[in-house]
C-alpha cells in the first residue's frame, strides 16, 4: 500500500466542485508537486490532506490509517504556507520551540529538536534574532524548520517560495529538495511555477479544474505531455492548428501555413481539426538560402526581436502564419534582428492533440 492515498476525493462549494474525484498514491520518500494555474483546486486538495478542509466525498489515508475525519493535529502532518507566519515578538529559537511546547514535550527534547533544526537549516548563530532581523531566505528556513521539528509523517508546502526573489527562490529549491531527501518523508508541494515543480519533484500532478490531468514523472510531464493543456502549460511551446491528413505512419497538419508531420497521431482522425505543439527549445535555426525549398516541419521567417536569457537567446520570429519563438544556446550561431532564417524541427519534437477552444 502507498504511504499516502487519496481515494475518490472531492470537495464541493455550493454548485462548484473545487476538487473532483481525485485518486492519487504517493510513496514514503517521494517529492510530489501539485502544479496548476490559480483556481485549479491544488491548494484545496492540499488542505484536505492536512485536515483543514473536509472532503465532500472520498477518503484520505496516511501510513495505512484512514485520517479522513481526524483533525490536523492527529494526522502527523505539518504545513508550510506562502506567508512565513512567524511570531514577530519571538526569537528564532522561540519560533522553532513553539510547536513543540504545544505538543507538551519535555524541555530536553525541545532543546534537542530545535538544535537539530538549527543545524540542518544552517541557522546556527541566529537563535536570538527576531524575524525582522532576518533575510527572506532565513525567514523561510525558520518557517520550514517549524514544520519539521514536530517530526511529521508528511510535510505539506503551499507555495512557500512565492514571495522570494528569483535567485533566492532557486537557492531554496535546492535546499528544500536536499532536506526532503535527507529526512526520507514525503513532501507535497503546491505551486503554479513550473520551474519549481520541475526542479524539485520526483513526480508532478498537473491539476486543472479540480481534476488531475496527469500524475507522472517530471520528465514524462515535460517531454511527453498527455493532454493539450499540459503541452501548453508545462514548458513554453508554439501552437499550430490545422486539418489532419493521415499518410502511412505519419500525420500531416495542413492549413497552418506550414506542413507539420509527426508520428504522434494517437486519437487523431482524418479531417479532424488538430493542434500541434513544438517547444521553443526544439525549434532550430539556420540562415535562409535563396532558392531553397521548404519541407515538412520547416518555415521561413524573419527575426523580429532577440531576448537574452543568459546562456540562451530567445528569438521572436515573424512568418506568414504569425509569430513563433525559438530558444537557442548562445554557443550556437547568434542571429541579429532582421535576419532571414529557416526555422525547423523534427517529427519527434511535435506533440499533437485534437484542438479545443480552451487549449
Amino acid at each position: 500500500m502507498s504511504y499516502i492515498t487519496l481515494d475518490g476525493v472531492s470537495k464541493q462549494y455550493g454548485n462548484v466542485w473545487a476538487v473532483d474525484r481525485v485518486n492519487m498514491a504517493i510513496e514514503k520518500k517521494e517529492f510530489v508537486s501539485l502544479l496548476g494555474p490559480s483556481g485549479s483546486g491544488k491548494t484545496t486538495l492540499l488542505r484536505i490532506i492536512a485536515g483543514l478542509e473536509k472532503p465532500t466525498q472520498g477518503r484520505v489515508l496516511i501510513d495505512g490509517e484512514d485520517v479522513t475525519h481526524l483533525p490536523p493535529h492527529l494526522r502527523g502532518v505539518a504545513m508550510v504556507f506562502q506567508e512565513f507566519l512567524l511570531f514577530p515578538h519571538r526569537t528564532v529559537y522561540e519560533n522553532l520551540a513553539f510547536p513543540l511546547r504545544m505538543l507538551k514535550l519535555q524541555k530536553g527534547e525541545i532543546e534537542a529538536r530545535v538544535e537539530w533544526a538549527l543545524g540542518i537549516l544552517s541557522l546556527n548563530g541566529l537563535e536570538k534574532r527576531y524575524p525582522n532581523q532576518l533575510s527572506g531566505g532565513q525567514q523561510q528556513r525558520v518557517a520550514l524548520g517549524r514544520g519539521l521539528v514536530g517530526r511529521p509523517k508528511v510535510l505539506l508546502l503551499d507555495e512557500p517560495l512565492a514571495n522570494l526573489d528569483r535567485e533566492l527562490r532557486q537557492e531554496m529549491e535546492v535546499e528544500i529538495r536536499k532536506h526532503q531527501s535527507a529526512l526520507g518523508i514525503p513532501f507535497i508541494y503546491v505551486t503554479h511555477n513550473q520551474e519549481e515543480a520541475l526542479s524539485m519533484s520526483d513526480r508532478i500532478a498537473v491539476v486543472r479544474g479540480g481534476r488531475i490531468e496527469d500524475f507522472a514523472a517530471r520528465t514524462d510531464i515535460y517531454d511527453r505531455p498527455k493532454t493539450a493543456f499540459i503541452a501548453q502549460f508545462v514548458g513554453r511551446s508554439n501552437r499550430f492548428e490545422g486539418i489532419a491528413a493521415l499518410q502511412k505512419k505519419q500525420l500531416a497538419l495542413r492549413g497552418t501555413g506550414v506542413v507539420i508531420e509527426t508520428s504522434a497521431r494517437d486519437a487523431i482522425a482524418e479531417g479532424m481539426t488538430a493542434a500541434a505543439y513544438v517547444k521553443n527549445e526544439k525549434i532550430r535555426l539556420r540562415p535562409a538560402e535563396k532558392g531553397a525549398d521548404g519541407g515538412a516541419n520547416t518555415l521561413f521567417a524573419t527575426i523580429k526581436h532577440v531576448i537574452l536569457r543568459g546562456a540562451y537567446a530567445e528569438y521572436l520570429l515573424t512568418w506568414k502564419g504569425g509569430e513563433i519563438i525559438a530558444s537557442r544556446p548562445r554557443s550556437e550561431v547568434e542571429f541579429k534582428e532582421g535576419a532571414e532564417v529557416v526555422a525547423f524541427w523534427t517529427g519527434e519534437d511535435v506533440d499533437v492533440f485534437p484542438a479545443e477552444k480552451s487549449a
